[in-house]
């Protein structure tokens, strides 16, 4: 293993090292690992150093000194890794967190699901990584561990891991172990494992409509003010590939991130851009999308009907393209967990049951027909030959014959498991079986679980609106998954696909957005379509995001008069270049208007200081303005002229100064338009007459294909 130092983090200590062996991983995913974990340690160093205190951790850290406390708020002590859905999150915590330890860390503790899979999986991958560290995944058993944890912690050379699931008598007993094992004098890092589920306060929306106090929801409330309460030196990271409902937090949420992580996948991952990334399905180019009818859904829920043709389809698919695998490796996989079709009917358990008999039926007519025996259906045959046409596409001359896979799926089908996996099963793990997996499920499959060799798909879960993380997070069908991509197909209506197409987009944007703005924007701008909204509505204030819809206008309602008058110049002089001396001529010019850069445009907003309380934020708007701009070329129509109104009291504006025609011709305008108007306050003014200040408005044109919901501050 190549091992090298970074200046002011450790990257080649021994819990790493010791992990990088346990994890088993290739060459190629050494380096993955490695990369991703020096980025997120590198982020939890600056950000502890910075706002708890240099020396604590790090290449040469000393520890917390005797009767140290901190002074930070939590807010400051929050990140966020921005992954992508089943891109190995789990092993960058497990790297991240050894090489945390290598630098002074001592105490990590992974908040992961209540869902029961999702916690056994979670509770394996952090055990069998981290050798030589004392790892706790039962939180029911911490009593019995609290003077050997201690002991070891005290002793100096001591690592301590616990695996804790959100649900609130686990973080009871995990809150108590750490206030008995005196964990506030050791530096912590808390991974928030799929942060944007279970751990926000889902009374954010109900407390900002409310004139009453409204106390947190439970969790948050355990998490966030008992939890990091009792490890104050401590970071805080949430860890997910759907962030949309924590970049939407307000400024003032203990869950919204100071610093953001990119977490880029390794040169295997099959993501969005191999299953969405084309416009119309027909242009897939791995050929990976198979359309089915709309109705399918409501015609899988009704028992006596025929099986919907689609389920038919993806069934007969997946038999031969596991059986063409069989063939090509000589055996089922080694992993013991076989090959998974997916069935992702509803969230319904009552219409899982269902499909889980209209499945076992149809493998029992396969079974028959292939066999020849009573009960056979030539249907089945004729749909069997056009699925290994399809296979064929992929394939090539490498497919063996239709006959030979015909006899391979006989055998292997006299042992296939149907397992329908939802809240009722309560399983601690998914039971596979070692061959052929029919795994049919809602919400437990929608998270966090990874499904291995998952080779079919078959998505009809419909709602009128989606929302963007849920859906996106149902996306099991991404992972390292290149070894059999082209044995692999996704089976869904043409509205879903679209609907996932424009998840992959808004997803693509967002990183695209962060990227581009190294040091944390002040706000996120995350965009939807008409049937889709970002998240929940529960866990956001409405007092503080807002949404961006085409033919918008954005000013500012509270102003400062007068303006300082050398800000009111340079912007008359930056005006000046485009529209010439100040004057009538310049405000004939500034009516017709000017193209211009979004940079300029944002630089002509920077003198402009505002107390505006609706959209407009002196903090936000620039953001947002570069945001819309991004989806016309990065350009903005410049006007200007100039105007009088009254000003109310504290520099109140009720509707802005542009006129409806104004408005109406930027509204039609092809790329966005920002006005910039020279006031005088009028008579009846609050300050008096003649107070000059310089007023802009944003306006969206009605040719912005999509939304756009941001956290104004």
């Amino acid at each position: 293993m190549v091992t090298y130092n970074s200046g002011m983090i450790r990257t080649d200590g021994q819990y790493f090292a010791a992990t990088i062996k346990a994890l088993k991983l290739d060459a190629d995913q050494e380096k993955d690992a490695k990369r991703n974990a020096e980025n997120i340690v590198r982020k939890v160093i600056e950000a502890y150093e910075q706002h708890i205190a240099p020396g604590h951790v790090g290449v040469e850290a000393k520890g917390i000194p005797a009767g140290f406390s901190p002074s930070s708020n939590a807010r400051a002590l929050t990140g966020l890794v921005y992954g992508r859905i089943q891109s190995g999150k789990t092993r960058a915590m497990i790297a991240s967190t050894a090489m945390a330890f290598d630098n002074g860390f001592r105490i990590v503790v992974v908040l992961t699901s209540n869902i029961n899979d999702l916690v056994t999986q979670t509770h394996f991958d952090f055990a069998s990584g981290l050798p030589n560290v004392m790892v706790y995944t039962k939180d029911d058993e911490l009593d019995g561990e609290i003077s050997n944890a201690k002991l070891y912690l005290q002793a100096g050379d001591g690592r301590m891991l616990i695996v804790c699931s959100k649900g609130g008598p686990s973080l009871k007993n995990v809150t108590a172990f750490l206030r008995k094992v005196d964990a506030k004098l050791y530096p912590a890092i808390i991974f928030d494992d799929e942060g944007d589920q279970a751990s926000l306060d889902t009374n954010t929306k109900k407390r900002s409509l409310s004139l009453v106090a409204v106390a947190p929801s439970s969790i948050n409330k355990l998490i966030q003010e008992k939890l990091r309460t009792l490890v104050p030196c401590h970071i805080y990271v949430s860890v997910t590939g759907t962030p949309q409902a924590v970049l939407l937090q307000s400024a003032e949420s203990t869950n919204r991130p100071s610093f953001i992580t990119l977490l880029p996948p390794g040169e295997s991952y099959i993501g969005g851009k191999y299953f969405f990334g084309s416009d119309e399905p027909e242009e897939n180019s791995h050929h990976l999308i198979r359309i089915v009818e709309r109705d399918e859904k409501d015609k899988l829920s009704a028992p006596h009907t025929p099986i919907p043709k689609g389920l038919r389809r993806a069934i007969l698919f997946f038999l031969l393209s596991s059986a063409a695998l069989i063939k090509k490796n000589g055996g089922a996989p080694a992993h013991g967990k076989g090959y998974s079709f997916l069935c992702h009917p509803s969230l319904k358990n009552d219409e899982q049951s269902v499909a889980r008999e209209r499945i076992n039926d149809f493998l029992g007519a396969v079974t028959a027909t292939l066999l020849k025996v009573p009960g056979s259906d030539e249907q089945v045959w004729n749909e069997l030959r056009e699925e290994y046409e399809n296979l064929k596409i992929t394939l090539g001359e490498k497919a063996l014959p239709l006959e030979e896979l015909s006899k391979t799926i006989v055998a292997y089908l006299r042992t296939r498991k149907i397992l329908v996996i939802n809240a009722r099963t309560k399983r601690q793990g998914i039971a596979y079986g070692p061959e052929l997996n029919f795994l049919i499920g809602g919400n437990t499959l929608g998270r966090g679980i990874a499904i291995r060799d998952l080779l079919v798909t078959y998505y009809i879960r419909d709602s009128k609106i989606s929302q963007i993380d849920t859906m996106h997070q149902h996306a099991r069908m991404f992972g390292y998954r290149k070894d059999t991509l082209s044995f692999t197909r996704l089976f869904i209506p043409r509205h879903l696909y679209y609907r996932f197409r424009d998840i992959h987009q808004s997803d693509e944007d967002l990183r695209e957005y962060i990227d581009q703005h190294k040091d944390t924007p002040e706000t996120f701008p995350i965009e939807f379509t008409f049937d889709l909204r970002t998240t929940r509505p529960g866990v956001l204030d409405v007092n503080t995001t807002d949404t961006l819809q085409p033919g918008k206008q954005v000013f500012p309602n509270y102003v400062i008069t007068p303006q300082d008058a050398r800000s009111y110049s340079k912007i008359e002089q930056q005006l000046s270049v485009h529209f010439g001396s100040s004057g009538p001529s310049m405000e004939s010019k500034g009516k017709l208007g000017a193209k211009i850069s979004v940079t300029q445009a944002t630089d002509l907003l920077k003198p402009i200081k505002t107390k505006s309380e609706n959209t407009w934020r002196d903090k936000t708007i620039r953001a947002v303005i570069e945001r819309v701009a991004s989806e016309f070329g990065n350009q903005v129509i410049l006007k200007f002229r100039g105007a009088k109104r009254v000003v109310g009291e504290k520099g109140f504006i009720s509707t802005g100064t542009l006129s409806g025609q104004e408005y109406e011709d930027a509204k039609k305008e092809a790329i966005p338009t920002l006005w910039i108007m020279a006031v005088e306050t009028a008579d009846g003014s609050f300050s008096g007459k003649g107070k000059r200040f310089m007023y802009p408005t944003f306006v969206i044109p009605n040719k912005l294909p999509k939304l756009l919901m941001f956290n104004r501050g």
